[in-house]
Protein backbone atom coordinates (compact mmCIF):
# COMPACT_ATOMS: atom_id res chain seq x y z
CA UNK A 1 0.00 0.00 0.00
CA UNK A 2 1.37 3.21 -0.92
CA UNK A 3 2.09 6.05 1.63
CA UNK A 4 2.52 9.75 1.34
CA UNK A 5 3.65 12.25 3.91
CA UNK A 6 1.13 14.55 5.59
CA UNK A 7 1.47 17.24 7.52
CA UNK A 8 -1.14 18.32 10.68
CA UNK A 9 -1.31 20.17 13.50
CA UNK A 10 -1.48 18.68 16.47
CA UNK A 11 -2.26 19.65 20.56
CA UNK A 12 1.67 19.19 21.95
CA UNK A 13 0.32 17.85 25.04
CA UNK A 14 -1.84 14.75 23.01
CA UNK A 15 1.58 14.69 20.48
CA UNK A 16 3.53 13.88 23.87
CA UNK A 17 1.05 11.21 24.69
CA UNK A 18 1.50 9.60 21.12
CA UNK A 19 5.25 9.71 21.24
CA UNK A 20 5.47 8.00 24.32
CA UNK A 21 2.75 5.03 23.44
CA UNK A 22 5.07 4.37 20.37
CA UNK A 23 8.08 4.31 22.68
CA UNK A 24 6.70 1.68 25.34
CA UNK A 25 5.72 -0.77 21.97
CA UNK A 26 8.66 -0.15 19.71
CA UNK A 27 6.68 1.10 16.96
CA UNK A 28 6.71 4.79 15.03
CA UNK A 29 4.90 7.76 16.08
CA UNK A 30 2.85 7.46 12.29
CA UNK A 31 1.89 3.61 12.90
CA UNK A 32 0.15 5.22 16.15
CA UNK A 33 -1.68 7.58 14.52
CA UNK A 34 -2.56 5.17 11.61
CA UNK A 35 -4.12 2.41 14.08
CA UNK A 36 -5.97 5.43 15.43
CA UNK A 37 -7.27 6.63 12.76
CA UNK A 38 -8.49 3.13 11.18
CA UNK A 39 -10.02 2.57 14.51
CA UNK A 40 -12.13 5.61 14.53
CA UNK A 41 -13.44 5.01 11.00
CA UNK A 42 -14.54 1.85 11.62
CA UNK A 43 -16.75 2.61 15.14
CA UNK A 44 -18.51 5.83 13.07
CA UNK A 45 -19.54 2.75 10.61
CA UNK A 46 -20.76 0.36 12.42
CA UNK A 47 -22.54 3.21 14.38
CA UNK A 48 -24.18 4.53 11.41
CA UNK A 49 -25.12 0.88 10.29
CA UNK A 50 -26.75 -0.11 13.47
CA UNK A 51 -28.55 3.08 13.45
CA UNK A 52 -30.09 2.60 10.23
CA UNK A 53 -31.03 -0.65 11.26
CA UNK A 54 -33.08 0.14 14.26
CA UNK A 55 -34.79 2.91 12.55
CA UNK A 56 -38.63 1.10 12.64
CA UNK A 57 -40.29 2.25 8.56
CA UNK A 58 -43.03 4.21 8.35
CA UNK A 59 -46.58 2.33 8.85
CA UNK A 60 -48.29 2.31 5.47
CA UNK A 61 -51.74 4.05 5.80
CA UNK A 62 -54.91 2.37 5.86
CA UNK A 63 -57.03 1.07 3.10
CA UNK A 64 -60.61 1.61 2.56
CA UNK A 65 -62.47 -1.15 2.14
CA UNK A 66 -62.27 -2.71 -1.25
CA UNK A 67 -59.85 0.04 -1.91
CA UNK A 68 -56.12 -0.34 -3.25
CA UNK A 69 -53.90 -1.19 -0.37
CA UNK A 70 -51.32 1.87 0.58
CA UNK A 71 -53.77 4.39 -0.26
CA UNK A 72 -55.74 6.31 2.04
CA UNK A 73 -59.31 6.66 2.08
CA UNK A 74 -60.84 9.74 0.05
CA UNK A 75 -62.04 12.26 2.02
CA UNK A 76 -66.02 12.27 2.87
CA UNK A 77 -67.99 15.32 2.55
CA UNK A 78 -69.34 16.66 5.88
CA UNK A 79 -72.99 17.79 6.50
CA UNK A 80 -76.23 15.90 6.69
CA UNK A 81 -76.96 13.10 3.70
CA UNK A 82 -73.46 13.47 2.74
CA UNK A 83 -73.98 17.03 1.56
CA UNK A 84 -70.83 19.27 1.47
CA UNK A 85 -70.81 22.24 3.90
CA UNK A 86 -70.76 25.81 2.47
CA UNK A 87 -68.29 28.26 4.25
CA UNK A 88 -69.80 30.58 6.70
CA UNK A 89 -68.74 34.62 5.62
CA UNK A 90 -66.29 36.09 7.69
CA UNK A 91 -67.11 38.47 10.66
CA UNK A 92 -68.11 41.57 9.36
CA UNK A 93 -68.37 40.17 5.79
CA UNK A 94 -71.47 40.60 3.06
CA UNK A 95 -74.09 38.40 3.16
CA UNK A 96 -74.04 35.28 1.09
CA UNK A 97 -75.64 36.17 -2.98
CA UNK A 98 -79.25 34.74 -3.24
CA UNK A 99 -79.74 32.13 -5.94
CA UNK A 100 -78.18 33.36 -9.07
CA UNK A 101 -77.22 36.84 -7.22
CA UNK A 102 -74.70 39.11 -6.96
CA UNK A 103 -72.97 39.30 -3.22
CA UNK A 104 -74.01 42.52 -1.29
CA UNK A 105 -71.86 44.52 -0.17
CA UNK A 106 -71.53 45.40 4.00
CA UNK A 107 -74.36 47.52 5.20
CA UNK A 108 -76.42 47.10 1.85
CA UNK A 109 -80.62 46.45 2.34
CA UNK A 110 -81.56 42.89 1.60
CA UNK A 111 -83.05 42.42 -1.27
CA UNK A 112 -86.60 43.22 -1.95
CA UNK A 113 -86.79 45.82 0.72
CA UNK A 114 -88.64 49.03 0.08
CA UNK A 115 -87.05 51.92 -0.49
CA UNK A 116 -86.82 54.77 2.39
CA UNK A 117 -89.71 57.07 2.95
CA UNK A 118 -89.19 59.76 0.94
CA UNK A 119 -88.38 63.34 2.96
CA UNK A 120 -91.57 65.31 3.55
CA UNK A 121 -91.85 68.53 1.49
CA UNK A 122 -90.66 71.26 2.33
CA UNK A 123 -93.54 73.51 3.45
CA UNK A 124 -94.99 76.64 1.37
CA UNK A 125 -94.62 79.33 3.26
CA UNK A 126 -97.49 81.41 1.87
CA UNK A 127 -96.68 85.48 1.63
CA UNK A 128 -98.50 87.40 3.83
CA UNK A 129 -100.49 90.82 2.79
CA UNK A 130 -99.59 93.62 4.06
CA UNK A 131 -101.36 96.93 4.87
CA UNK A 132 -100.68 100.47 4.38
CA UNK A 133 -103.06 103.20 6.07
CA UNK A 134 -102.64 106.81 4.36
CA UNK A 135 -104.51 109.61 4.71
CA UNK A 136 -107.34 107.96 6.26
CA UNK A 137 -107.72 104.80 4.23
CA UNK A 138 -106.11 101.43 4.27
CA UNK A 139 -104.46 99.86 0.99
CA UNK A 140 -103.81 95.93 0.64
CA UNK A 141 -100.25 95.56 -0.37
CA UNK A 142 -99.98 91.86 -1.78
CA UNK A 143 -97.45 92.11 -5.26
CA UNK A 144 -94.23 92.01 -5.74
CA UNK A 145 -93.96 95.96 -6.14
CA UNK A 146 -96.13 98.33 -4.61
CA UNK A 147 -95.09 101.67 -6.08
CA UNK A 148 -95.87 105.14 -4.59
CA UNK A 149 -94.76 108.57 -6.17
CA UNK A 150 -96.53 111.71 -7.65
CA UNK A 151 -97.85 110.73 -10.87
CA UNK A 152 -101.03 108.08 -11.17
CA UNK A 153 -99.81 106.76 -14.11
CA UNK A 154 -96.70 105.53 -12.76
CA UNK A 155 -97.99 104.90 -8.89
CA UNK A 156 -100.20 102.06 -7.36
CA UNK A 157 -100.33 105.04 -4.61
CA UNK A 158 -100.92 108.51 -5.75
CA UNK A 159 -99.40 111.63 -3.69
CA UNK A 160 -100.50 114.95 -5.06
CA UNK A 161 -96.88 116.60 -3.64
CA UNK A 162 -94.69 118.75 -6.04
CA UNK A 163 -92.12 117.36 -3.02
CA UNK A 164 -92.93 113.87 -3.75
CA UNK A 165 -90.88 112.27 -6.79
CA UNK A 166 -93.20 110.87 -9.76
CA UNK A 167 -91.67 107.40 -8.78
CA UNK A 168 -90.77 108.20 -4.94
CA UNK A 169 -90.64 104.77 -3.40
CA UNK A 170 -91.86 101.12 -3.90
CA UNK A 171 -93.10 98.80 -1.43
CA UNK A 172 -90.56 95.47 -2.60
CA UNK A 173 -91.47 91.89 -1.34
CA UNK A 174 -88.85 89.25 -1.16
CA UNK A 175 -88.55 86.34 0.31
CA UNK A 176 -91.69 86.55 2.12
CA UNK A 177 -90.58 89.59 3.75
CA UNK A 178 -91.73 93.49 2.59
CA UNK A 179 -88.87 96.21 2.38
CA UNK A 180 -89.07 99.97 1.41
CA UNK A 181 -86.82 101.30 -0.86
CA UNK A 182 -86.25 104.67 -2.42
CA UNK A 183 -86.16 104.77 -5.89
CA UNK A 184 -83.80 107.77 -6.14
CA UNK A 185 -86.29 110.39 -5.03
CA UNK A 186 -85.23 113.93 -4.07
CA UNK A 187 -86.35 114.42 -0.51
CA UNK A 188 -86.21 110.31 0.11
CA UNK A 189 -87.87 107.88 2.83
CA UNK A 190 -87.49 109.00 6.41
CA UNK A 191 -88.09 106.44 9.25
CA UNK A 192 -87.06 106.91 12.77
CA UNK A 193 -85.89 110.04 12.29
CA UNK A 194 -83.34 108.78 9.57
CA UNK A 195 -83.05 108.62 5.95
CA UNK A 196 -83.36 104.72 4.71
CA UNK A 197 -83.05 103.05 1.16
CA UNK A 198 -83.77 99.60 1.34
CA UNK A 199 -85.59 99.15 4.70
CA UNK A 200 -87.66 95.73 6.45
CA UNK A 201 -91.19 96.96 6.88
CA UNK A 202 -92.23 95.10 10.06
CA UNK A 203 -95.28 95.36 12.84
CA UNK A 204 -96.55 99.13 13.15
CA UNK A 205 -93.70 100.73 11.14
CA UNK A 206 -94.18 104.60 10.25
CA UNK A 207 -91.86 105.87 7.64
CA UNK A 208 -92.77 109.70 5.90
CA UNK A 209 -92.15 111.05 2.63
CA UNK A 210 -92.04 114.85 3.42
CA UNK A 211 -95.10 115.52 5.55
CA UNK A 212 -96.84 112.08 4.30
CA UNK A 213 -97.08 109.48 6.89
CA UNK A 214 -97.27 106.02 5.53
CA UNK A 215 -98.33 103.26 8.43
CA UNK A 216 -97.88 99.48 8.20
CA UNK A 217 -99.17 96.28 9.99
CA UNK A 218 -99.85 92.85 8.98
CA UNK A 219 -103.45 92.45 11.03
CA UNK A 220 -106.11 92.91 8.46
CA UNK A 221 -108.13 96.14 8.97
CA UNK A 222 -111.13 94.97 7.98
Amino acid sequence: MNKTVHQFECRDDIWKRVEALAKRRGVATDEIVQAALIQLFTRKKSTAVSSDANTPAPAPRPSPPGGPPGRGAPPRPSGAGGRPTLPRPASGGGRLPPPGGRPQPPGAPPPGAGAPPPSAAAEVVEDRPLYLFFEGNWYTVDQEQFVIGRGSKFSDLPIKDANISRRHCAVVRRNGQYYIKDLGSTNGVEFAGQRVDDHLVEEGNVYYLCDHELRFSFQAPY
